[in-house]
């Protein structure tokens, strides 16, 4: 399985290197620091303009 990205490219031969380096990706997605939440109260009918509106 080949793995590429903009900066390198490298190639994982084992099973365990594609072990080591999902489980390294998981452990940053988990670190991640949560950024600022708004919660907002909308009608249905407000949340559906505003859904539709951004399809367009």
């Amino acid at each position: 399985m080949a793995t590429s990205s903009l900066s390198k490219s490298f190639v994982i031969k084992t099973k365990k290197e594609a072990g080591n380096f999902v489980k390294l990706f998981s452990e940053q997605e988990n670190q991640r620091p949560l950024k600022d939440v708004n919660i907002v109260t909308l009608s249905q009918e407000r949340l559906v303009e505003l859904i539709n509106a951004k399809r367009k």
